[in-house]
């Protein structure tokens, strides 16, 4: 019996200082975001204060005004794409929303729904934009159509990428939402942030290895890491999240829906039943894509948005 409890205090101490080991290697400090900026902002990078964030947003191009909104832990370089195939026919404008990229944190800790819509309406009220086409990814997607029924004399037209709405079935999901699932991580994640986390994330969103290469990797960890953006993930996972997909079917915009089908964050079924619920609406399906067709097939993608905003 002395043998065996001396050979589990060993197991113990080994455990504990692989748990030192695990926690040290995997320690990021905050990253400023002035270095960031000096990073990865561009030519076409302006800042702006509303609510008291100093809001970062990318403007180029010519043409009616295109609003881009992207998704959760994204940031303006998920539209990276559409920057490059379409200034010549729209206004481009997308902004990192509160929470994300180099804007950071709301000041308040409020990232509800109503937050989002509100901030979106200030944002592009105070940039001189009064009508505009509207397009949202996931947890983007979900604010672009909840903006469109708050104000639809705003939004000319509707696009909706691999987008939320409906009530999600499936467990299924990439590493770093599953890890947001569990409370007894979220005191660790403010400053432990694996690498391999990241990876198999980005893993997880694309068909398309080359776009989970190092260095995109190093671009969602530096944009992760910005001060404050880690304690976000936790707070908006406290957010209560309320079915409104009822209100789906009183979308009146004219609608373009994209989607990929091999996207395992939200099933392309839910591509079908925005489909049937909007009824002024077009859906593109991409085979062997995920979650970011507007950054995976970025061309096909814009010049399907080309031709369905000249209609």
């Amino acid at each position: 019996m002395k043998r065996i409890l001396k050979y589990l205090g060993y197991l113990l101490i080994l455990l504990l200082l692989l748990l030192i080991a695990f926690l040290a290697i995997n320690y990021h400090a905050d990253i400023p975001v002035a270095t960031l900026k000096e990073k990865y902002t561009s030519e076409h990078s302006k800042f702006i204060e509303v609510d008291g964030m100093n809001v970062h947003y990318q403007r180029l191009g010519k043409g009616h005004p295109l609003v881009l909104v992207h998704g959760f832990s994204g940031h303006t370089w998920n539209w990276r794409a559409w920057m490059k195939h379409l200034p010549n026919d729209f206004d481009l404008i997308v902004m990192d929303l509160p929470g994300f990229g180099l804007t950071g944190p709301h000041p308040k800790g409020d990232y509800s729904s109503e937050m989002s819509i509100n901030f979106l309406d200030k944002f592009l009220t105070k940039i001189g934009v009064d009508t505009f086409h509207l397009a949202g990814n996931s947890m983007g997607g979900s604010i672009s159509w909840t903006y469109a029924l708050a104000h639809p004399e705003r939004v000319k037209k509707l696009i909706l990428i691999d987008a939320g709405g409906y009530p999600k079935k499936s467990k299924k999901t990439i590493a770093g939402f599953k890890i947001l699932q569990y409370p007894i991580f979220h005191p660790l994640i403010t400053k432990i942030t694996p690498r391999s986390i990241i990876k198999k994330s980005l893993e997880g969103t694309y068909v398309d290895q080359s776009f989970a290469a190092e260095k995109e990797v190093d671009l969602y960890m530096d944009m992760l890491c910005r001060t404050g953006n880690r304690r976000v993930l936790i707070d908006r996972m406290k957010v209560s999240r309320k079915d409104k997909s009822s209100n789906i079917k009183n979308i009146d915009n004219p609608t373009l829906i994209l989607w990929g089908d091999k996207d395992i964050i939200i099933p392309v079924d839910n591509a079908h039943k925005f489909q049937r619920d909007i009824p002024n609406s077009k859906l593109i399906i991409y085979k062997n894509v995920g979650h970011l067709p507007m950054d995976e097939v970025g061309e096909q993608s814009a010049e399907d948005v080309r031709q369905f905003l000249r209609r």
